[in-house]
C-alpha cells in the first residue's frame, strides 16, 4: 500500500490531524454530502472543532493497480468508552505516489420508528 495512504489511514485511526494533512496531495478533496467539499486545510480546521472521538473502521477493502490505491471502508466515530456512535458511514479514498487525492464519504442513518 502507498506509504501516503498508510499515513492517511493511521492519522484517522489515531486522530492525528497533522498526519492526515501531510499525507494529502496538493489537489486533495474531502467530499462530504452534509458539509460539502473541503481542502486538506479546511478538513483540518473542521476536525479540530469536532468532539473528542475515536475512529473505528469496519469492513476494509484495498485495491492497488497501476500505481494507484483505492481504499473502501465502513467507519464510525465514537466517544471514548461509549458504545453509541456520533456518526457512522462509509468512504472511498484514492491515492498514488503523490499522496491522497480524495476521500468521498456517505452517512448511515437509523430508520425512524413508524
Amino acid at each position: 500500500m502507498s506509504t501516503r495512504m498508510e499515513d492517511y489511514l493511521k492519522g484517522w485511526r489515531e486522530r492525528d490531524i497533522d498526519m492526515i494533512v501531510d499525507a494529502c496531495a496538493d489537489d486533495y478533496v474531502y467530499d462530504d454530502p452534509c458539509r460539502g467539499h473541503m481542502t486538506a486545510v479546511q478538513l483540518a480546521d473542521y476536525l479540530r472543532g469536532y468532539p473528542e472521538a475515536e475512529m473505528e473502521f469496519g469492513d476494509e477493502v484495498l485495491q492497488e493497480k497501476d500505481g494507484e490505491a483505492t481504499f473502501w471502508s465502513s467507519w464510525a466515530w465514537r466517544r471514548p468508552g461509549e458504545t453509541e456512535w456520533l456518526e457512522e458511514g462509509a468512504s472511498v479514498v484514492r491515492a498514488d505516489a503523490d499522496g491522497v487525492h480524495s476521500e468521498k464519504i456517505t452517512y448511515y442513518t437509523r430508520a425512524q420508528a413508524a
